[in-house]
């Protein structure tokens, strides 16, 4: 399943969150089970996309705690066109 996380930098923080960002090795920060699909970042504006896809969602909600003492974190599961077409359809024919 994916989930898409955005999360903002707290202001206080940004300093260290950068440093632990740019030092980080992205096998280490993500535990196994949990993939990075990628990750997206507005310049200059302390808050940012990530895509990540896993089959056990407490991997996400542990690696959320892992930034939570530097960043505002909120995780959504999604849906790519492909699993979202099915359920669209099935609700449009509701409508009429």
């Amino acid at each position: 399943m994916l989930f898409i996380s955005k999360y903002k930098v707290n202001t206080e923080f940004m300093r260290e969150c950068v440093s632990r960002f740019v030092t980080a090795y992205p096998a280490a920060e993500f535990l196994e089970g949990l993939n990075l699909v990628g990750r997206w970042h507005p310049t200059g504006d302390g808050w940012a996309v990530i895509i990540t896809e896993t089959d056990n969602a407490s991997l996400i909600t542990e690696w959320a705690l892992k930034w939570s003492d530097l960043c505002e974190i909120s995780t959504v599961p999604a849906l790519d066109d492909e699993g979202m077409g099915p359920v669209a359809h099935a609700w449009v024919q509701t409508l009429t």
